[in-house]
């Protein structure tokens, strides 16, 4: 089997990309995996609030592909999670573009990128896509918090020749009621410790809101979790490969 490391792409801000990540990660260990997760947003560390075990790394330095490709190598490692912030641009792919991907030939990259019906959200990752090209495996969040209608990725023509090149793995994120995401991110809570705190007032030493603790709103975030869950069957099977 080989070893993987799982990039966010560092796309328009906004687009609901540490969103996805998050739902990944607890999906993973779900599934028996615990990798390592690398937060490389140096700026509002949005991973480390949500997992505090998370390693913190300066992405301007070249000495962070030695951190990313040594744990893979040197520790046996073999599924690695990486966010970066959102609106990274050229410099942050550039350094990605520098790895030496033709030699890393026992490591598998998968880039998880999240969109809206924004053009702009869309445009922002094709310009990733065009640059990253075949080295990497897609993954597509396709966020439906401002509607589930994406026309610029599903008709634009970078976008179907990058669907049709590439064939990602897309999911639906469904848009979730905003006042229970606000309390999410005040509190710095997964879905998954609400729901493994079954109404307690707390966990993993985080408050829980009555907001959501009442049976009704956990029921709601249950399903909500469950049908993001379901369409993440396919990165398994990748990462089994």
């Amino acid at each position: 089997m080989m070893s993987t490391i799982i990039f966010t792409a560092g796309a328009k801000g906004g687009t609901g990309k540490s969103t996805i990540v998050r739902f990944l990660i607890t999906y993973l260990r779900e599934q028996g995996f615990n990798p390592p997760i690398f937060d490389m947003d140096d700026e509002s560390k949005t991973l480390s609030r949500f997992f505090p075990e998370a390693v913190q790394i300066e992405i301007k330095k070249a000495s962070s592909h030695d951190v990313l490709i040594e744990k893979i190598i040197d520790d046996s490692e073999k599924l690695i999670v990486a966010d970066l912030k959102g609106g990274t641009g050229k410099d942050t792919l550039d350094w990605w573009l520098d790895l030496p991907f033709s030699k890393l030939t026992n490591i598998r990259f998968i880039c998880l990128a999240s969109i809206t019906s924004s053009p702009d959200s869309v445009q922002s990752f094709m310009n990733w896509a065009g640059a990253l090209k075949d080295k990497v495996s897609y993954v597509v969040g396709m966020n439906q918090k401002d509607g589930d209608i994406f026309p610029d990725y599903d008709r634009s023509k970078q976008a179907l020749l990058f669907r049709k090149t590439h064939s990602p793995i897309e999911i639906a994120i469904p848009r979730l009621d905003e006042e229970y995401m606000t309390e999410l991110e005040r509190l710095n809570l997964t879905v998954a410790e609400v729901l493994e705190a079954e109404g307690k007032d707390t966990i993993n030493g985080k408050s829980i809101s009555p907001a959501l603790s009442r049976l009704l709103v956990r029921a709601r975030l249950e399903e909500f979790q469950k049908n993001v869950y379901c369409q993440f069957a396919p990165i398994l099977q990748l990462l089994k490969l």
